[in-house]
């Protein structure tokens, strides 16, 4: 008899993944948190850099930071639609690149702008189920990455194209007991869609015999799930404590490798397989503080903690008997902090700004990959929030993030090795609007 486990499962990710396809309207993915995750879930945040993000109560898409922020919401329904476009660049100058087990260098081009133009988007609801109790939706793409590089770089047998997308389910309960609490939790169900892509150096492996490249496609796909907690303080009238916690969640991922061969006589090594990898989504903690000055200027503080050393390696294991394909990374816990305040103009008009810094999990140099160039990075931020009339607000935001220039000297791992050295430069611009709707 069929499972009919395995059955649903297969038939979610189907439906994940075509809706990835409709938020994403094609467009690349690239992390601008620390590691591979992705910040960008709220443009009423995104002024203030994510400031006090787990003590607010802006609109819905808060419950993204904190479940426990629905209770503060008013009364009622509301939608928000949101996204952000990222406009990132991140090139490799002074390239060099070797074959370790002959010594050789290694011959091509720096590899030209690894990143491309993104969208973010995210979709939330909340709504009253009593008088004390809040129900949310979310749905967001939470971690992602792409970088491409051109063809014939001097890295190519470490990395071409990698590229991580996924999208979040969250729907979460908020439950206020008295008027200086809330507590709210929710599940996270996970879809992450996964592509790395290399050439192959089938000259070192044919010791001499094959003199063009070949190359390595692998892809696969996971379903799983987590949970998110969180709890909201007012001490006093004008203060606001807030804490979340969002789990990690456990991914295995299934799917295939493919090889495009330059040579029959490497037919006998190189064979298409299925695969999987383990991928491990970090727990984060955050605390977060929102103090009222006066009826016009509110100050916002978040210190945010990523549990990222659980992702020491990346190891993708082949049915075929081919050796696991390791990356080794021993990635850091990072910490983002962030200070904002917002400015009340009017019943109409809150302007936002907001600075924040985010660590980088990546160790040092030589853990620093071609598929991950992560480096600090420092966030300077302005925003808007127009309110339009009694049921619909419009919130705009700038940002402009000064990432660290950080120097590579990575080596692969395996049979056949290879090193690529240089200095990275990235910058990256983001504009990010959303619409609330209320009802």
């Amino acid at each position: 008899m069929p499972n009919t486990t395995d059955g649903n499962k297969k038939m979610i990710k189907r439906l994940c993944f075509l809706s990835i396809l409709g938020i994403s309207s094609g467009a690349n993915m690239t992390a601008h948190a620390a590691g591979f995750a992705l910040i960008e879930q709220s443009a009423s945040g995104f002024g203030n850099a994510y400031a006090g993000m787990a003590a607010r109560a802006d609109d819905a898409s808060v419950q993204f930071f904190n479940p426990a922020s629905l209770s503060w919401l008013p009364a009622g329904r509301q939608i928000v639609l949101g996204g952000s476009a990222i406009l990132p660049s991140a090139k490799l100058s002074d390239a060099n690149a070797s074959n370790l087990n002959t010594g050789t260098a290694i011959s091509g081009n720096n590899g030209g702008d690894a990143a491309s133009l993104e969208l973010v988007p995210n979709f939330y609801f909340a709504s009253d189920l009593s008088t004390d109790l809040k129900f949310g939706l979310g749905i967001t793409v939470p971690y992602g990455l792409t970088s491409e590089y051109d063809n014939g770089w001097k890295g190519r047998y470490q990395a071409l194209k990698s590229e991580v997308i996924t999208i979040n389910v969250n729907p979460a309960l908020s439950f206020k007991p008295s008027e200086k609490w809330s507590i709210g939790g929710g599940i996270s169900l996970q879809y992450v869609k996964a592509e790395l892509t290399n050439a192959i150096d089938a000259r070192t492996i044919t010791s001499g015999f094959v003199t063009a490249d070949s190359y390595s496609k692998m892809s696969g796909d996971d379903l799983s799930w987590g949970f998110n907690l969180g709890a909201i303080y007012k001490p006093w009238e004008g203060t606001t404590l807030g804490a979340s916690y969002r789990s990690h969640i456990k991914h295995t991922l299934e799917g295939k490798a493919d090889f495009r061969l330059s040579s029959p006589l490497l037919a006998n090594r190189l064979r298409n397989s299925d695969i999987t990898a383990n991928l491990s989504m970090p727990e984060t903690v955050s605390f977060s503080l929102a103090q009222q000055l006066n009826d016009k200027v509110e100050l916002l503080a978040d210190v945010t903690w990523t549990n990222w050393s659980r992702f020491k390696e990346l190891r993708i294991q082949f049915d075929s008997g081919l050796d696991d394909n390791v990356t080794t990374t021993k990635w850091n816990d990072s910490y983002r902090i962030s200070l904002g305040g917002n400015y009340r103009y009017n019943d109409q008009l809150t302007l936002r700004a907001g600075i924040a810094y985010d660590q980088t999990p990546v160790p040092d140099s030589s853990h620093r990959t071609p598929r991950i160039p992560d480096a600090d990075r420092t966030w300077f931020a302005v925003g808007a929030s127009w309110k339009l009339d009694s049921f619909n607000t419009i919130d705009l935001g700038y940002a402009y993030l000064r990432m660290k220039d950080s120097s590579m000297d990575n080596s692969s791992e395996g049979a056949v090795r290879h090193n690529i050295q240089g200095e990275f430069s990235s910058r990256v611009d983001i504009l990010s609007a959303q619409w609330s709707r209320s009802f």
